[in-house]
């Protein structure tokens, strides 16, 4: 999570693991190995890409990929750049 200091709104993308709270503790460790494994192929890739790539990690894993962190997550890879 990015902190930002008082007077800045946050973006729901700055909070993406939020949303992972109302799952179980096994559920959000398998969504935190997706998203690094996501963030790993699909950095600053345009959002839909960042979505598709996240979507067929989380399907891979059992997970639903339907759930409400998955476009969070995708928004804050899509801004990420990688060397």
């Amino acid at each position: 999570m990015v902190r930002r200091s008082a007077g800045h709104a946050r973006r729901v993308e700055d909070d993406w693991r939020s949303l992972l709270e109302d799952l179980p503790l096994e559920q959000r460790l398998k969504a935190i190995a997706v998203y690094e494994l996501a963030s790993d192929r699909a950095a600053g890739q345009p959002v839909e890409t960042a979505v598709s790539t996240l979507r067929a990690a989380a399907r891979a894993e059992g997970m639903d990929d339907g759930h409400p962190w998955i476009p969070a997550a995708a928004a804050r890879i899509s801004a990420e750049q990688r060397p």
